[in-house]
Formats: C-alpha cells, structure tokens, sequence
C-alpha cells in the first residue's frame, strides 16, 4: 500500500492550495465601496475609547464565522463616555466563508481609515461594519447615503410594462417581502422580473436585522424616494443608508454571485436633472 502515499499526499496538497486559491480569489472579489467617519466627534490616542474600539473591531471578524448580523456594545474601563455601540451585517445571500473574510477585511480599512473618529461606518458590496459612540441599535438611520450607478442609459421610465415602471413594482415586492420576513436574523430578499426576451431586471434589498417591520419599510421606501434622482434611466444602481440599502441591475448580481458590471459613486451632493423633470416620475413611484 505503500505506493498509495505519493497519491494521497498530492492530493492532499490539490486540496490545501485548492482552498487557499479560492480563499485568496474570495478576498480579491470582495469590493470596496464607501466609508464615512466622524470629524467632531474624535478620541486622542492611549485612551480607553480607543482600546475598546480595538477589542470591539477585533471581535468581530471572529464572530463573523457563525454570524451574518452582530450587534454589541463594549464599555470596557472606568471612564465615562467610552462606551462603544457596534454591528456588521452582511449581504443576505454571500457564503459564511465570503462574510468572514469582508467583515475582517472591512474592520482592518475602518481602522486605518478613521483612526480616531468616535463614529465611522464602512460599506463593502458583500458587508457593512459600523461603530459609535451612541446607541443607534434598532433606529432608522439614513445617514450618509452612498449612490452607485451603473454607465449605461436607459429609456421609457413610467409607460406601464417598461422597465422603470417594471422596476418599481418589483422593488415594492421585494420590500414588503424583507419588511415582513418571518427570520428575525435576516431582513432581506431579492426579486426578478423578466423584462421580455431574455432581458431580466434583478432587485436586492436590506434591513438591518434589529429594526421592527415598520421601520424596515420606512427605510427601504425612503431608498426608493432617491432611485428616480440618482438612478433612473441607468440599467443599474444601488443606495446604501447605515440601516438599508436597495440595489438593482439587468446583470444578477446576487446569490454570491461576482457583480459583473462597473459601479460609478455619485459625487457629494449629486448634481442631476432639476427636480421637475422628475415630479411625474416620483409620483408614479410614490404612489
């Protein structure tokens, strides 16, 4: 049997450098998007606010392993006012393994990024990790928003059947569906509608976990309110608040799925068309 042990150590070398290639091609896939952090509200350095922010971040790529929502609070020390209020959330529909690695990857770049702000909140496409010095578990936070759009123009936005009419509806499906899932752990959920042909609109949308069903769907519909200045007539877009975020595109881009188009941030405020060339799309949408 002994001419079986050059086989069985191949193999088992295939396999290791098989599951490190394919840990390194999870991190290399994993897609920056934005972060903010507080400049009013900032700690010196060798204080206590900065020790337990270091033991909050650390701990979380760790509980990432079996989690896809954590929020804690941290008020390690004697001071007063260095308690700390953390959370990461990842995509609702990414591998355990792809939502460790993000929620590592992103603690690392909020740390170096925001080195001595008191509040700092970081999206990642696959991830979103965020701390402060005050209690913002289960509130409907909306600030900063992020707005992503894909490069390629659209047309015919409110004709029934088309595809922002087509989008709309389907969004509002989706909402209703995250706002009143039954898995207390998960406020999300995708849809897709098929535009004719082979031409498919696909939808993702996300709540925090620790927000009530109400307040789920205020936030996703308040999201919705900034599709028709951002991002319509586009053939994708995105928006992300600290407590939701909405995306969409004619490329599927979920169920782990690499997100195989480009996504442009809008700059800060987003300078578009004037807001009366879209009051008959908002009222289409708000209705």
């Amino acid at each position: 049997m002994s001419f079986l042990k050059p086989i069985l150590l191949q193999i088992c070398l295939f396999l290791f450098f098989k599951f490190s290639i394919d840990e390194a091609n999870d991190n290399n896939q994993l897609e920056y998007l934005s972060h903010s952090c507080s400049t009013n509200k900032t700690f010196p350095p060798n204080t206590t606010y900065e020790s337990n922010l270091h033991t909050l971040l650390t701990s979380f790529s760790s509980v990432a392993a079996t989690a896809e929502f954590y929020n804690t609070t941290f008020s390690g020390g004697d001071a007063t006012g260095e308690t700390i209020y953390g959370m990461f959330m990842c995509r609702g529909d990414i591998k355990s393994q792809k939502c460790q690695n993000c929620i590592e990857m992103a603690t690392q770049k909020i740390a170096l990024s925001c080195p001595n702000s008191k509040e700092a909140i970081i999206w990642y496409h696959e991830c979103m990790v965020r701390y402060s010095n005050r209690s913002f578990f289960s509130t409907v936070d909306e600030w900063p928003r992020p707005k992503y759009i894909s490069h390629h123009e659209t047309s015919s936005i409110t004709t029934e059947g088309s595809y922002g009419w087509l989008l709309a509806t389907t969004l509002n499906d989706a909402i209703a569906e995250a706002a009143k899932s039954a898995n207390a752990n998960k406020k999300f959920a995708t849809k897709h509608v098929s535009l004719g042909g082979f031409q498919n609109v696909y939808t993702l949308v996300q709540c925090t976990p620790d927000l009530s069903s109400q307040d789920c769907s205020k936030c996703l519909n308040d999201v919705m309110k900034d599709i028709p200045i951002c991002c319509l007539g586009t053939d994708g877009g995105m928006v992300l608040y600290p407590s939701c975020n909405l995306m969409f595109g004619l490329h599927r881009f979920y169920s782990d799925a690499n997100l195989p188009i480009n996504w442009y941030q809008l700059p800060k405020p987003f300078v578009g068309k004037p807001l009366s060339e879209y009051d008959s799309i908002l009222a289409s949408w708000l209705q």
